[in-house]
């Protein structure tokens, strides 16, 4: 009985031997929490070869890093997790290196663990890719933009090169996108004023897709500018997409292909990079468990751990390998260029390009990882690329162009206030830039520059005024009366001049002297007195001749004292009078006094119609040598403009003296803007150095203004772009077609006219002459006058004195009578 009972025994202990044998293996995979969605996911999709339970790594309120790594090796032993799948976690990582489970993570890891694996390749790898890039290519300047730490260790390994100079800019988070994009406009403001035109972007998909916007806006996505991206996931294929019109390569760094496609990867957004390294985890611990040659139990950790280390397969992100370390390498980075294109699609292999959802790619090249760092390198593939016509790269596009209120180059009509945008300005730069843009296919938006200047270098090395708009970014171009000289030059560029300018002065037009006795200026005050003197030297002459003389016809009556004078004055005016001389003497001076009265009448008449009719301007500076040599007007130029620093820098000797006057002597006579110094002018006393263009409008506008010569110091007008503008080469086109075809020459008439209304003062007098004016000859008709009002009252006189002569002789007569009388009436 008891042995019947033991072989019972035995059997039941063997029957369950081999029901617990043929159990089926469950392998225990442990997935980071945040990633148990995406594996679950993929497991649906596509199972492993053998049955496996995900389990969430789950560490419920940890207190602190050590209860966290507590925790988990509790979970880890508690589930005899097998594999660890997912992102790296410091605390996962520390307790599987412990219990010697194998951690296939998805993300950056730390160094020195044997049993964590690494999908993902290191940081270290591409920054290596990208250094070595820059030593191939040649470069000497280069800007990096980055939004997190990542980035800063990008820009150390770059610092290693000594021969690269590199301009490194943060793009700092923010809530507020407008807050970025102005940071961002900031930064690459400054990199075009450092002339740098390679970029490497390691930012974001936000940040990279509002920094290529902001270099849209300022037309830094043409040549010669290059744009480098870090994208290991193809992550950034939407950020392209939305700039199909950009002419300049994109060249990205990435595990993937450009816009890769797959039964596995078909989002468009940043998970599919995610999803790439799950399943390339889920392939590997896949492709380990056959190694085991169908022996579940032979499955542990450590033996997952070494078979991990000794394959090699193809995944989703490329060539798998794994080194001692746990580190990936034996894969390879890809360089691909992109430009935008329609839609096409189309494959070449022998060209290395394909055509994808509207974009054109090439395969320039690969950088290869080898376990030995030192031996990884980049290989670049000749690439042969489709012949492209260039495009202007702002057409299409409303661009911001700053002006200056200056005439006739810029003003706003008289009803501005009723109108909008560009219809509320007009002139000679509103014109021009209106010509070009229907030439090149772009439109614009006017806006007055700020502060009211020009632009000149400030102390603290900032630019104010237009230029300082442009290089700030917020203009894309300028358009006014700014010469072009080497300061600015260094600053921004200019496009071929669209007109020359001169300095020349501008002055008010002295007013002409009016006098009423204007008649009498044709002859000198000295000649008035010679020939009144002449006059009753000749008259006592010749009564005096006359009186001892021996009349040649005693029927003559003889000249008196007073006949003698009334004959001189008539033969001067050309009057008669009864009496004559009749004595060869007189007549001989009479002969001589009548040829005197001739030349003098004659010249008198010859010079009266011209200071009647002619107007007499006496100019007191005739030139900038006159003003130079004199200090009782005053002088000056606008402050800070092209002109004062011309003054300031010059080595002519007359130009240094007007400068030490301008500057020092008197400051005052200095302005602020133009409209300032035609005030001072239109004030009396002051000279206005100023460009001839809007000179001689003002003389045209004016004709109380005049423009004094000779013009000196010839310099361009030039429309002014950012530094390194490529969009320059195009302006300086479109204005030498313009000018081919005479437009500028149309345009310069219409706001210039040749003809003016204002006398021409530097014409000769004889073509600028005048009606007479009542002022000119108001002095004859007061002689008239005075001459009616003395022949009055002598006549006057005469008659008062013929009353009183009457007067007396008939009260003569009376008394003579009388005594008549009285004497018959004694005789009776």
């Amino acid at each position: 009985m008891e042995q019947r009972f033991f072989w019972f025994v035995i059997g039941v202990t063997l029957t369950l031997c081999d029901v617990i044998a043929e159990e089926p293996f469950l392998l225990k995979i442990g997935v980071v929490s945040t990633w148990k969605h995406i594996f679950t996911d993929l497991l649906q999709r596509n199972e492993l070869s053998l049955p496996c339970s995900l389990l969430n790594i789950t560490t419920p309120k940890p207190k602190s890093q050590y209860d966290k790594m507590l925790k988990v090796k509790d979970f880890l032993t508690n589930n005899q997790i097998d594999v660890i799948l997912g992102p790296y976690d410091d605390a996962t990582g520390i307790v599987a290196e412990k219990l010697k489970i194998p951690y296939i993570c998805t993300t950056a890891a730390r160094r020195n663990l044997k049993y964590t694996f690494q999908i993902l390749p290191p940081l270290e790898d591409f920054s290596q890719a990208i250094f070595d890039m820059t030593k191939s290519y040649g470069w000497d300047k280069v800007s990096l933009f980055y939004d997190d730490t990542r980035g800063v260790y990008i820009m150390e390994q770059l610092l290693t090169n000594h021969d690269l100079m590199v301009k490194s800019w943060h793009v700092e988070a923010n809530p507020n996108p407008k807050v970025i994009e102005k940071q961002v406009r900031d930064h690459l403001v400054r990199m075009r004023q450092a002339f740098v035109q390679k970029s490497i972007i390691f930012c974001s998909k936000e940040h990279t897709e509002i920094i290529l916007d902001q270099a849209r806006s300022l037309a830094m996505l043409s040549q010669p500018s290059e744009w480098f991206f870090y994208d290991p996931g193809d992550q950034l294929v939407p950020v392209f997409k939305n700039f199909p019109d950009v002419f300049v390569n994109f060249t990205v760094f990435g595990l993937m292909e450009f816009d890769s496609r797959n039964e596995i990867t078909t989002v468009e957004d940043a998970r599919r990079l995610n999803i790439s390294l799950a399943a390339d985890s889920l392939k590997l611990v896949n492709v380990t468990l056959p190694k085991f040659s169908g022996v579940p139990r032979n499955i542990t950790a450590t033996t997952i751990a070494e078979e991990l280390r000794k394959i090699r397969i193809s995944g989703y992100t490329g060539d798998i390998e794994f080194g001692p370390d746990g580190r990936r390498y034996n894969y390879t980075i890809k360089l691909s260029e992109i430009e935008g294109l329609d839609s096409l699609q189309r494959y070449s292999s022998k060209s290395k390009e394909y055509w994808t959802n509207g974009v054109l790619l090439y395969h320039v090249g690969v950088w290869k990882s080898h376990f030995n760092t030192s031996a990884s390198k980049i290989q670049f593939e000749e690439v042969k690329r489709l012949n492209r016509n260039y495009s202007f790269p702002l057409k299409g596009r409303t661009v911001s162009v700053v002006m200056i209120l200056e005439k006739p180059f810029t003003m706003r009509k008289r009803d501005y206030k009723q109108r909008l945008g560009n219809d509320r300005f007009e002139g000679f730069a509103v014109d021009l830039i209106t010509e070009v843009a229907k030439m090149l296919d772009f439109n614009f938006e006017i806006y007055l520059v700020h502060d009211g200047k020009f632009g000149t270098k400030m102390e603290n090395g900032e630019w104010n005024g237009m230029i300082g708009e442009l290089l700030s970014g917020n203009a894309t171009m300028l358009v006014a009366p700014l010469s072009i000289n080497s300061q600015r030059e260094e600053a921004v560029d200019f496009t071929k001049p669209f007109m020359t300018r001169y300095i020349s002065v501008l002055m008010r037009v002295p007013q002409s002297e009016q006098s009423y006795f204007e008649f009498l200026n044709p002859l000198h005050q000295n000649v008035w007195y010679c020939t009144f003197g002449a006059f009753v030297m000749v008259s006592v002459i010749l009564y005096f001749l006359e009186r001892f003389g021996i009349p040649q016809n005693k029927e003559y009556p003889a000249i008196s004292f007073r006949e003698s004078f009334w004959f001189v004055f008539g033969s001067l005016l050309q009057g008669n009078t009864d009496a004559s001389p009749s004595t060869l003497p007189g007549r001989i001076l009479t002969s001589a006094w009548w040829f005197f009265a001739l030349i003098l009448i004659s010249s008198y008449t010859a010079n009266l119609a011209a200071f009647l009719t002619v107007k007499k301007i006496n100019t007191p500076i005739k030139s900038v040598t006159d003003l130079a040599s004199q200090t009782k007007i005053k002088y000056g130029t606008v402050k800070s403009s092209g002109i004062m620093f011309f003054f300031k820098n010059t080595n002519i000797e007359h130009f240094a003296k007007m400068w030490a006057q301008m500057s020092e002597v008197d400051p005052s006579s200095m302005v602020d803007d133009t409209e300032e110094g035609f005030k001072k002018v239109k004030q009396g006393n002051y000279a206005f150095f100023w460009d001839t263009t809007v000179n001689k409008y003002k003389t045209i506008e004016d004709c109380q203004f005049m423009e004094i010569g000779p013009h000196f110091d010839p310099k361009g007008f030039g429309i002014g772009v950012p530094p390194g503008a490529i969009y320059r080469e195009d302006l300086s086109m479109a204005i030498l077609r313009l000018s081919d075809t005479g437009m500028l020459h149309q345009l310069e008439n219409k706001w210039w006219p040749p003809s003016r209304s204002c006398p021409d003062l530097s014409k000769p007098s004889a073509d600028e002459t005048s009606e007479l004016s009542i002022d000119s000859v108001a002095g004859v008709f007061f002689i008239l006058l005075g001459g009616i009002a003395l022949a009055g009252i002598v006549c006057g006189f005469e008659h008062f004195a013929k009353v009183v002569k009457k007067a007396a002789k008939t009260e003569k007569n009376v008394n003579g009578k009388n005594s008549e009388i009285k004497e018959r009436e004694s005789f009776l």
